[in-house]
């Protein structure tokens, strides 16, 4: 397998950022965290969004392991997956961290050659 041309903390991020670029999924989130469970009609009647729509958003959430859900009865109980969410954590604040290196240890940066360039790849 070929080695990837993005840092392994860009890999890692990617998929929390991408759950998260939704409003609707930051406002689930926040909302579960105020509780130990939570039954998917109580989320819904926070969102102004029909129920099939925040079931996708919730969906997305659970298949990035940042929320589980147990059944009771014909409702689903959900609730934040606190493990995954403090990996998820770490990996923002290292890449914060990264983002902020001192005036002091920055270089200057310059265009490469058009002979050395061999893609334009973002």
């Amino acid at each position: 397998m070929e080695p990837s041309p993005y840092p392994d903390i860009a890999m890692k991020l990617s998929s929390p950022l991408d759950v998260l670029s939704h409003p609707a999924r930051v406002k689930i989130l926040l909302h579960l965290s105020k509780y130990k469970n939570c039954p998917a009609g109580n989320i819904s009647s926070q969102l102004p969004l029909c129920k099939s729509t925040v079931s996708q958003h919730m969906a997305k959430l659970k298949e990035a392991g940042l929320i589980s859900c147990t059944p009771d009865g014909v409702c689903q109980n959900y609730r934040i997956q606190d493990n995954n969410i403090s990996q998820a954590k770490t990996l923002f604040l290292d890449f914060f961290r990264q983002l902020e290196v001192s005036e002091e240890l920055k270089k200057e940066c310059k265009q490469d050659a058009p002979e050395t360039s061999t893609n334009c790849i973002l």
